[in-house]
């Protein structure tokens, strides 16, 4: 999963990180856009942000972890429907989490 991410989304590197929320990290959300949090605003990118940005892997209503994105530096934000089927990889990678029957993050 981690290489079809990199390739559809032009990443530099993609890691799985399970069961953790930590930080404020940029968020692809499940609707395609891409969200920065600094402080208490959120604001949509336009583009797409350097350094690590976080695709939440959820199945059966519960979470399990995240994908951490790893763009290329001046790389402009991939195209709305890459951002979707990398949503919808995650989406699979979370119902095969959740039909495997592993623990999960509440």
């Amino acid at each position: 999963m981690r290489r079809e991410l990199v390739g559809l989304l032009g990443l530099r590197g993609c890691r799985f990180e399970y069961g953790t929320l930590m930080g404020r990290l940029p968020r692809l959300e499940h609707d395609g856009s891409v969200w920065l949090r600094g402080g208490s605003v959120i604001t949509e990118r336009a583009d797409w942000p350097d350094g690590e940005t976080e695709l939440r892997v959820v199945g059966g209503g519960h979470y399990y972890g995240r994908f951490l994105l790893d763009a290329c530096p001046g790389r402009p934000r991939p195209s709305e429907q890459a951002r979707l089927v990398a949503v919808t990889l995650a989406a699979q990678a979370g119902a095969a989490l959740d039909t495997a029957g592993l623990s999960h993050q509440d």
